[in-house]
C-alpha cells in the first residue's frame, strides 16, 4: 500500500501521541521552521531534548535530503527518518549512523523500527537561538538578568548578543521551555 505524505504523517503523530501521552512535559510540533525558514523538519518533539522526525513517502523524492541534512545535523540532538520501503537502502547509505530509520509497513498501516540512532552531543547555539520568536528573546533577556531596554532592541540584535554572550545549557534550556510552552503556532515562523 503506498502512503503519501500526510499519510505517513499521521501514523507518525498516532506512534508519537500514545508514546508521549502522559508526559506533559513534551511537545509534538508539525512543520518546525529552522534557521529562520530555510528548512523545515516534517515533525518534531521537545522534551528533555529535540528529536526531529523527515518522512520520505512513496511520492517523495530524496533529491533535497542532503540539504536538509545539514540543516537537521546541527540543530536536532537525536533524528530519525520515515522512509517507504522503496528508499530504506537508499536512505541508509545517506544519513549518519546515529540517526534512527524507521520505515513504512508493506500494508501501510504502522511504522517499523529499523535502527533505533543515539543522541548525539553537538548543537549549533545560533540554530537553537533561531528558533525563537521575538517575544521568546524579550523573556530570554530577564531570564539572563540583562537590562529590560534590551528589550526593545531588533531581533536580530538579539540573537547576535545571545549568540555572543549566553551559555549553550542556558540558550538550550529557554529554547525547549519556549517551544513546549508556545500557543498560536503560524507555519511561517
Amino acid at each position: 500500500m503506498l502512503l503519501n505524505d500526510a499519510g505517513v504523517r499521521n501514523l507518525l503523530i498516532d506512534e508519537l501521541q500514545s508514546l508521549y501521552k502522559h508526559d506533559p512535559e513534551t511537545r509534538i510540533i508539525n512543520e518546525l521552521g529552522i534557521n529562520n525558514g530555510e528548512s523545515r523538519v516534517d515533525v518534531a518533539v521537545v522534551n528533555g531534548i529535540i528529536h526531529g522526525y523527515e518522512i520520505k513517502s512513496d511520492f517523495d523524492t530524496l533529491d533535497r535530503l542532503p540539504r536538509q541534512m545539514d540543516y537537521y545535523n546541527k540543530l536536532f540532538q537525536r533524528m530519525t527518518i520515515v522512509v517507504s520501503r522503496k528508499y530504506y537502502h537508499q536512505v541508509c547509505e545517506l544519513v549518519p549512523i546515529w540517526w534512527g530509520v524507521k520505515v513504512i509497513s508493506a500494508d501501510g498501516t504502522r511504522l517499523i523500527e529499523k535502527r533505533k540512532g543515539r543522541k548525539q552531543s553537538s548543537q549549533d547555539k545560533d540554530y537553537l537561538l533561531r528558533l525563537l520568536w521575538k517575544k521568546d528573546l524579550e523573556a530570554f533577556v530577564d531570564v539572563l538578568g540583562y537590562p529590560k531596554k534590551m528589550k526593545k532592541l531588533k531581533k536580530h540584535q538579539l540573537l547576535e548578543i545571545f549568540s555572543r554572550e549566553a551559555d549553550a545549557d542556558i540558550i538550550q534550556q529557554h529554547v525547549y521551555k519556549s517551544l513546549k510552552t508556545r500557543e498560536n503556532w503560524r507555519p511561517d515562523l
